[in-house]
């Protein structure tokens, strides 16, 4: 008897993202949907509803090991694809990073794994298989013919049969009778192949999906890892350039804040709008506005630092100093004038030289006419000290003094008054001066500091020094000559000038000598008084060897004010140990113990109201003589006046415009002529 052809027609199911072998139909089963078609079969617990046959569930069950052992091959391979990918990419950032600056490499270097493990997260989830693609690789890698993939279609596609089996159909199953109707056939087919199917998978080995090295993956990210090593272990010459840019930003920005407190300083200080004060605060502002909003912008900022500082040095008054000793003068002698005392205003205060000046304007009704004439030539005396205070104080000055010769009252008070406000206006402005000139020396600074930044990284080479020579025995020292006779009485003298030093002997390589001597003279004349001269000769020798080696850091090169950016310099000097304090005795003596330095009648240098005489002219007698020398009782312990002279010099050096190799070198003469070293 021919049994009627079944005709199942399947469900025509959602496409798997991998190709899959087709399902083998049962023998009989015709598609009538067409040409054959990949289908991958979907869980049969989520396309029907209620109670599963037990032979069904017991597939599902047997299927899902296998599916978590295929994920995690899956999460394994897709592992090895993504170290693969993180290597490449580390490779190429710090192969990058070799040629080019890249400051944030370390930062993206460390976020690269954080990244592709993330990515990992992603696709291990995406890549979780379904019961359908389980059953398609557990029927391909264990040979089972399709068997458990068509289980699951055919139990979707056949839902009677997809129920537990009743009584009747388990006994026509197992009687093997002839079907009455074509669907009892199907529905007795699909629990045969399900039961056959169940058989099948319970004999699979459970590491049927073991997790497998992928090649290709695998090697690429070996070799990515092995390349890594020496690019990351190598020094980057690119460090140095990152290091200097930070440094330079760095810099840029601490400048910007010394420029807003110093503009808020100079505001505060400044009269008015039209004060050069406030104006220079504005241009500094703006100045620190431009290094915060560009601190790497290192030509740029040199450039308006420069540019600004040039300009600010040419509203300077170079003379401003010679000015406020003039007017510090001017201003103890009105008082002392106007007083009658002679230990007033010791500090030369123009502001109580000013109130002396109102008050004697007040008493002139009540001066006598010889009182009037001894104060106009008081006043007359002070005519140089005004002059050089300023232009105004000076015509005030002489016009007081005219009118108190002539005994108009009202003129001298009148004039008196003018002084006292020239006064007024001549401490300001040399205030003004100084604070400009203060700033001018912080911009130098800042320009100074900037470049320094820039030029991070770049050192002196190192060198081999030569062999220093032992110190030697002290020279007996040349006899000082007798002070000269008294001059006739005369005009005031130019300074003469200092003798010329002695050549300095050449150092030898094991041995060496050197000869020096110098010889200097000098005369000067004062307030129509005589002058004196002496002259003194001395002449040292020494000798030893010795051997150092040292090594020391080149300074940058100076640059000009208005220079884009200060030069550089390299130094090639190198750990120079040679004697300490070399071609000086163990010992000084009285002769070299002491120096000239006549405070009590010229005053300290550092007076502010010290001020160089002018030139003039007089009769001279000079005289020359060897012999025992004698003290002139100007001559003072070196150790007293070294600090005094220091003092002088560092407040010259910030009063005045000086360049930064000067001021280096000035700094490294006096630090050498410290007693204390």
């Amino acid at each position: 008897m021919n049994r009627p052809s079944l005709g199942l027609r399947l469900p025509r199911l959602r496409r798997p993202t991998l190709r899959r072998p087709a399902l083998r139909r049962p023998a009989g089963i015709v598609d009538q949907a067409g040409p054959a078609a990949l289908h991958l079969p979907i869980d049969p617990r989520l396309a029907l509803a209620g109670p599963l046959d037990p032979a069904l569930e017991r597939v599902r069950a047997g299927l899902r090991p296998h599916r978590r052992r295929l994920w995690l091959r899956r999460i394994v391979r897709r592992g090895w694809i993504v170290l693969a990918m993180v290597a490449l990419a580390e490779l190429a950032l710090f192969a990058a990073a070799r040629f080019t600056p890249i400051e944030g490499a370390r930062a993206i270097g460390v976020a690269l794994p954080v990244l592709g493990l993330a990515a990992l997260v992603a696709v291990a989830i995406r890549a979780r298989p379904s019961l359908g693609e389980a059953a398609i690789a557990v029927d391909r890698e264990a040979g089972l013919g399709d068997r458990v993939a068509s289980a699951l279609a055919l139990a979707v596609a056949v839902p009677a049969a997809a129920g537990p089996a009743t009584a009747e159909e388990l006994a026509e199953l197992e009687a093997d009778a002839p079907p009455p109707d074509q669907e009892t056939e199907e529905r007795r087919f699909v629990r045969k192949q399900r039961a056959d199917a169940l058989g099948a998978l319970r004999v699979v080995r459970s590491d049927l999906f073991r997790p497998r090295l992928s090649r290709r993956p695998a090697a690429i990210a070996m070799i990515a890892m092995l390349a890594l090593g020496p690019v990351i272990l190598l020094p980057n010459p690119q460090d140095a350039v990152i290091a200097q840019a930070r440094a330079v930003r760095e810099e840029a920005t601490a400048q910007a804040e010394k420029l807003e407190k110093l503009a808020e300083d100079l505001e505060s200080q400044g009269t008015n709008a039209d004060d050069p004060r406030t104006q220079l605060a504005k241009e500094l502002r703006d100045l620190a506005r431009q290094l915060r909003e560009n601190p790497g912008d290192l030509d740029t900022n040199l450039a308006k630092l420069g540019a600004v500082e040039a300009s600010l040095r040419t509203q300077l008054n170079p003379a401003n100093e010679q000015r406020a000793a003039a007017l510090s003068t001017l201003s103890r002698g009105l008082s002392r004038a106007a007083t009658g005392n002679e230990q007033a205003n010791p500090d030369g205060d123009p502001e109580e030289a000013a109130e002396d000046l109102k008050d004697v304007g007040e008493k002139l009704d009540e001066m006598t006419d010889e009182e009037k004439e001894a104060l106009a030539r008081e006043l007359t005396e002070l005519q140089s000290a005004a002059n050089q205070a300023g232009g105004a104080a000076g015509q005030a000055l002489k016009d007081a003094a005219q009118s108190l010769a002539q005994g108009d009252d009202a003129g001298a008070k009148e004039a008196l008054d003018r002084l006292a406000e020239a006064l007024g206006d001549t401490r300001d402005a040399v205030a003004a001066n100084r604070d400009l000139t203060s700033a001018a020396n912080q911009l130098q600074d800042a320009r100074r500091d900037l470049a320094n930044a820039g030029q991070q990284g770049q050192g002196g080479q190192q060198g081999q020094g030569g062999q220093s020579g032992q110190q030697g025995q002290g020279g007996q020292g040349g006899a000082s000559g007798q002070p000269g006779g008294s001059g006739q009485p005369g005009g005031s003298g130019q300074p003469g000038g200092s003798g010329q030093p002695g050549g300095s002997g050449q150092p030898g390589s094991s041995g060496g000598q050197g000869q020096g001597q110098g010889q200097g003279q000098g005369q000067g004349q004062g307030q129509g008084q005589g002058q004196g001269q002496g002259q003194g000769q001395g002449q040292g020798q020494g000798q030893g060897q010795g051997q150092g080696q040292g090594q020391g850091q080149g300074a940058i090169g100076g640059g000009g004010s208005g220079a884009q950016h200060l030069g550089s310099g390299v130094g090639g000097t190198g750990n120079l140990a040679g004697p300490t304090n070399p071609n000086r005795p163990s010992e000084l003596g009285d002769e070299l113990g002491s120096i000239f330095a006549p405070f009590d009648r010229l005053g300290d240098p550092s007076d502010p109201s010290y001020i160089s005489g002018t030139g003039g002219s007089g009769q001279t007698t000079q005289g020359n003589q060897q012999g025992a020398g004698t003290d002139p009782g100007s001559y003072v312990p070196y150790s007293q006046v070294y600090a005094q002279f220091e003092r002088l010099f560092l407040t010259t050096l910030d009063r005045g415009y000086v360049p930064l190799s000067v001021k280096d070198y000035v700094r490294d003469y006096f630090s050498s002529l410290d007693p204390g070293q």
